[in-house]
């Protein structure tokens, strides 16, 4: 008996990278680092032009988390894509490819 598809390990992988993909681009969208990273920089450019002087080194530690996180989010932004489109792909050659 023939299946009905020719490669059902394929379509299944497919949209496992699918699902993987979507959450980790989901993920990546919510990340609000860059915004944060915006904002402290204003604050500190704002408090050395009011106050004079350098800013506080407690107010500048936070941000190499912040540049870390961004820098995450990004990579697993573009990651998240790439698996959505091997996950089509995987799917679409799992219904359509014959193979020999």
């Amino acid at each position: 008996m023939e299946p009905t598809f020719g490669h059902p390990l394929w379509i299944s992988s497919g949209i496992l990278l699918l699902i993987f993909g979507g959450l980790l681009f989901r993920w990546a969208r919510r990340d609000n680092a860059g915004e944060r990273i915006a904002i402290a920089t204003r604050e500190s450019a704002v408090n050395k032009l009011f106050k004079g002087g350098d800013t506080p080194r407690a107010a500048a530690q936070p941000l190499g988390r912040h540049y870390f996180r961004r820098a995450m989010a990004q990579f697993f932004g573009i990651a998240g894509f790439l698996l959505i489109i091997a996950g089509l792909m995987a799917t679409v050659l799992g219904i359509f490819y014959v193979g020999g």
